[in-house]
């Protein structure tokens, strides 16, 4: 039972929630049963239950239910595709700032100066804007370009000339854009209205094969372009409380659950977008690596996904974890030990059901480069602190990690080669 000590602190968090926007890329999650803030300060109540060892039998994924529609040539496309892969190290810049000489060149400077070899970067933000003059007549014909970076071309020629992985960010369902433009694609509430999460954002709709389509094209256009790959972000149905108003028909799943369409989802765009020379990741919530309510909630699984990406990035923010998680008082304040108990769950879940007869992608986490002062006990994240997060990685016997910062701000000094 929750004290009512503990009910204020959640309503608290709530009230934060709507106006703190300093940690975006997915969530901010207190996992635990807890009142969080998700995509854009969503408040929701999302629910994680820990160290379950079972699925409920109501809705249990078999290993047949899993792999259904995965090609079985899918290892020949992958060796095929004429692409070399990098140990990335790298950071998240919105488009706004890449697509300003002025802010863009003194960061580039930087990163040039220091171990950061990746740039990931906005190309269907969260609003929904196609954030360049993408090559597709089919995106170009739903009218979501408004090309933040006007020079495409020469974004991917400087980064190619100084050897740097160029990274294409898609937030995929969360759309306030198109949705408008063809209420079709939307996911609609069960008195047909637009559904809406907390902060008045609109979701595009897994189960509608137009959505699928818009995706693939997006991903091709980003491999025109000559980004080095594709990242999906917001690959999930929305956390928010208010879809229990909403109900997809059956003529729309097909009798498919979330965890199916989401799986299908990223198998068709996986096998589609391997011919085209780019690489495939997916953003995920943390709490998904051993919560399978939470799974069955958000249509994300955890291992399922990892065999349908060449990268699955979860994020691992410590400021995300609620007290207590992972035997911590405050997360928060433990850089390493938070993102190494996250990382040795990711391990644990992934071991569970390896199968080395399939394909699994890699996993690259997400670590936190922004300091969570709507908390009420947090620490500044300075070099220190990313050090530590840094060092969690490579204990946990991987080489690779992303950083994020909303507004692309990062303390340089940690990045020293």
């Amino acid at each position: 039972m929750i004290s009512r000590r503990k009910k204020n602190i959640n309503i608290f968090l709530i009230i934060l929630c709507f106006f703190v926007t300093s940690c975006s890329n997915q969530q901010i999650i207190n996992y635990g049963v807890e009142v969080v803030e998700t995509e854009e300060n969503e408040a929701v109540e999302f629910s994680f239950e820990k160290n379950i060892d079972t699925k409920p039998k109501s809705t249990v994924v078999t290993k047949k239910d899993r792999d259904y529609k995965i090609s079985e040539n899918i290892e020949e496309l992958i060796l095929n595709r004429n692409k070399e892969a990098k140990k990335i190290k790298g950071i998240y810049l919105p488009a706004y700032i890449v697509g300003k000489e002025e802010r863009f060149n003194p960061i580039f400077e930087n990163v040039k100066k220091s171990c950061i070899n990746a740039i990931v970067v906005d190309v269907k933000d969260e609003i929904g804007r196609i954030t360049f003059n993408i090559d597709s007549d089919y995106v170009k014909s739903k009218k979501t370009v408004e090309a933040q970076i006007k020079d495409i071309d020469a974004l991917v020629k400087l980064c190619k000339e100084n050897d740097i992985y160029l990274i294409a960010r898609v937030s995929s369902f969360l759309d306030n854009y198109i949705t408008k433009l063809d209420s079709s694609l939307a996911v609609h509430r069960k008195d047909g209205k637009y559904y809406r999460d907390n902060t008045g954002y609109y979701w595009l709709n897994p189960y509608n094969e137009e959505v699928k389509k818009y995706l693939i094209e997006i991903g091709r256009g980003c491999a025109k372009a000559g980004f080095d790959e594709v990242q999906y972000d917001y690959f999930r149905f929305s956390a928010d409380a208010g879809m229990r108003h909403v109900a997809f028909s059956d003529e729309e799943t097909k009798g498919k659950s979330k965890i199916e369409i989401i799986t299908e989802l990223a198998q068709d765009i996986y096998q589609e977008l391997i011919p085209e020379n780019i690489f495939v990741s997916i953003d995920v919530f943390g709490a998904i690596m051993n919560s399978y309510k939470d799974q069955n909630s958000i249509g994300q699984e955890y291992t399922t996904l990892l065999k349908n990406v060449d990268y699955l990035c979860p994020m691992v923010y410590p400021s995300h974890y609620a007290n207590k998680t992972f035997g911590l008082d405050v997360p928060d304040l433990n850089p390493y030990e938070a993102v190494k108990g996250a990382l040795d769950t990711s391990e644990s879940t992934i071991n569970k059901t390896k199968d080395d007869s399939v394909h699994y992608g890699k996993i690259r986490p997400w670590l936190q480069g922004f300091t969570a002062n709507y908390l009420v006990e947090y620490k500044t994240y300075d070099v220190d602190a990313y050090r530590e997060q840094i060092k969690a990685v490579e204990d946990s016997g991987i080489d690779e990690w992303l950083f994020w910062h909303p507004g692309g701000t990062y303390k340089w000094d940690a990045f020293a080669e």
